[in-house]
């Protein structure tokens, strides 16, 4: 039976790329969490920013890793996260406004796309894929909290937003060691 490993003929490069994204939504998860109510009027600007840099990382590591059977999906990402991240930081007025729906679908799409990774994963024979099933899941739910809820205020979309960034910066943390050993393992 062929495995990914017999597709792959590179090792995965700029693995670090992952871990450099996931430190930085577990830090703007940290930061939203220790100053809630300042931080709806910041969020729109730090959550701009963070999703610009989150695109152009993700088409870095999609375009230096075509090799790898999903990179569609990183690049995919990427390009929506950029238009998002510009939108944002051209309106910051109205990001503020529309930023519980925004994050809402952005998380959604994330956990999708996370959930896709893990089954990646698997088939790279990842023994503790399933927890990153688990992180999928739980973005999706809290994408769906913030759909759900979205008029409950300022400090709980705070704080489901702070939640949702250390999810998916420990999924990013996570995938950049698997993807680490990937790469010692392709050498």
């Amino acid at each position: 039976m062929e495995t990914i490993f017999d597709e792959i003929q590179e090792s995965v490069k700029n693995w670090w790329l992952s871990l450099i994204l996931g430190i930085i939504f577990v830090g703007v998860g940290i930061c939203l969490m220790f100053a809630p109510l300042d931080s709806y009027i910041a969020l729109s600007i730090i959550f701009s920013i963070t999703i610009l840099i989150s695109g152009i990382f993700e088409i870095l590591f999609a375009v230096t890793n075509r090799h790898v059977s999903s990179w569609g999906w990183y690049l995919a990402g990427g390009i929506i996260d950029i238009l998002i991240g510009i939108y944002l930081i051209s309106f910051p007025m109205v990001s503020m406004e529309i930023i519980p729906f925004l994050v809402a679908f952005w998380l959604m799409f994330r956990g999708f796309s996370t959930i896709g990774y893990s089954m990646d994963l698997k088939r790279y024979g990842t023994r503790d894929w399933g927890w990153y099933i688990i992180f999928g899941i739980l973005a999706i739910f809290c994408s769906l909290l913030i759909l759900w809820h979205p008029a409950i205020g300022a400090l709980y979309a705070v704080y489901m937003i702070s939640f949702a960034f250390l999810v998916i910066g420990s999924f990013r943390i996570m995938l950049s060691i698997e993807l680490k050993s990937l790469h010692k393992r392709g050498k």
